[in-house]
């Protein structure tokens, strides 16, 4: 068993061995091989370094319809704990394993498993844990920087993936993960849950349908949302956190109770607001139009007011252009939450108007415009978004929050953190796949 660093796991993913895959992973003699991908590679233009991918993945189990899944956890925290409560609501899945660097949280997500499987079990490491158990599926909601580590190291084992987004802290990491899912068949679902909410379904086939003209620009202002400073928890004990597990390869420091509890602060493992705030209303954006790549991103911000030695921005303006000839503006600012969150889709003959992603109003016309509709949410749900990647999984259907996506939303996030910090625009090279500032 092994650990694998960010330096290393690119390089895994292009060349480890079916061999190699094999023995790191449980697997057992009744799985079907996959024998074709679930989504064919787009034609591969010229690269710098081609990506050389296995041939062979591990077998993956067939799941029949009366079949149970059985699915292991990496990652138990705030995000993770609320995906694990709403999966063991599901009749059809059992959580048969847990993981997590922390006693606390992952003692406690094992009590609520074994209520439902009596010998689920906990593990530290998440490679141990896919290595001994015999799991159709895998959810990851471990801090960002491990996604990537995580997300590799399950589709190596043949296993399908449910991860939070972003799908990854780098575009490198993204198209490595995109590449290997094309290549083996996984089915990959991000969770951007939005593209679960009926609310949202609804915007896209007002917009889709000509319902406010040809789109023009997209406006999403989301201010105040703490700050990204959560307490810390009763009970917390940091002798029992593996805080080199926590780190891998990322710079060393001694343990620290804010880089562990308030990981987003830190551009060791979070692209900050543009990461967490943005991509949720970004991935939208993409899934209402069916937009593609952006070639350029620009954006600004600095730590301007809250000083707790946090260093990702605590206010941000990004502007993403697209080919499409229009552009989405965001903004966000920790400091001042009074206008909350509002996104605006304003096209040439109406427009669409979201607040707090719990109430859409269409308008017609381009000025003193007409209310058409409005639309009313039951709220951000874990279940719908959950059920979905479930059935793809029986089905070997492309979910609504596929690999491209996932692709498409953390490089964007990614190129919109480089140019905060090189002061100059990101841009999208559709030729060699890579990102230029």
């Amino acid at each position: 068993m092994r650990t694998t660093t960010r330096r290393q796991f690119l390089s895994d993913a292009a060349s480890v061995s079916a061999a190699g895959a094999l023995g790191g992973c449980a697997t057992n003699a009744t799985h079907e091989p996959v024998s074709a991908p679930l989504i064919a590679p787009p034609p591969t233009p010229p690269r710098e370094e081609p990506v050389v991918v296995a041939a062979n993945t591990p077998g993956r189990r067939a799941l029949g319809a009366n079949d149970r899944i059985q699915c292991g956890f990496i990652g138990i925290g705030n995000r993770g704990g609320s995906l694990l409560d709403s999966t063991l609501k599901l009749s059809d899945v059992d959580v048969v394993a847990v993981c997590d660097v922390y006693d606390g949280a992952r003692d406690a997500a094992l009590a609520k498993c074994k209520q439902k499987v009596a010998d689920a079990r906990a593990y530290v490491v998440f490679e141990e844990m896919l290595a001994k158990e015999q799991l159709d599926a895998v959810v990851i909601a471990t801090p960002d920087h491990l996604h990537a580590p995580a997300i590799l190291a399950a589709l190596e084992c043949g296993r399908d993936v449910y991860t939070e987004k972003p799908m990854t802290l780098t575009w490198q990491e993204a198209l490595a993960v995109r590449e290997r899912v094309q290549s083996n068949g996984a089915v990959l679902q991000v969770g951007t849950q939005l593209r679960s909410m009926p609310m949202y379904q609804k915007a896209r086939e007002v917009l889709q349908s000509g319902g406010i003209g040809k789109l023009v620009m997209v406006q999403v202002n989301r201010h105040g949302w703490g700050g990204h400073t959560r307490p810390t928890p009763p009970g917390f004990n940091p002798s029992q956190v593996r805080w080199d597990l926590f780190l891998r390869d990322t710079k060393e420091y001694s343990f620290d109770a804010q880089r562990y509890l308030n990981w987003r602060r830190y551009v060791e493992y979070s692209n900050g607001a543009a990461g967490d705030l943005m991509l949720h209303h970004l991935d939208i954006f993409h899934f209402i139009t069916g937009c593609a790549m952006p070639p350029r991103v620009m954006s600004v911000g600095d730590i301007y007011h809250i000083q707790d030695g946090r260093t990702c921005p605590d206010n941000i303006g990004v502007l993403l252009e697209y080919n499409e000839k229009y552009h989405f503006n965001f903004a966000a600012s920790f400091v001042n939450g009074h206008f909350g969150l509002v996104e605006r889709y304003l096209g040439s003959e109406g427009t669409l108007e979201i607040r707090d992603m719990s109430e859409l109003a269409i308008y017609r016309g381009r000025r003193n415009s007409e209310q058409l509709e409005k639309v009313g949410s039951a709220g951000i749900l874990n279940e719908p978004h959950l059920r979905d990647f479930f059935s793809c999984m029986r089905t070997r259907k492309t979910p609504i929050a596929p690999v491209d996506a996932g692709w498409m939303g953390a490089t964007c996030c990614h190129m919109s953190v480089l140019s905060e910090q090189s002061g100059q625009s990101a841009k999208w090279d559709a030729a060699t796949n890579s990102v230029k500032v």
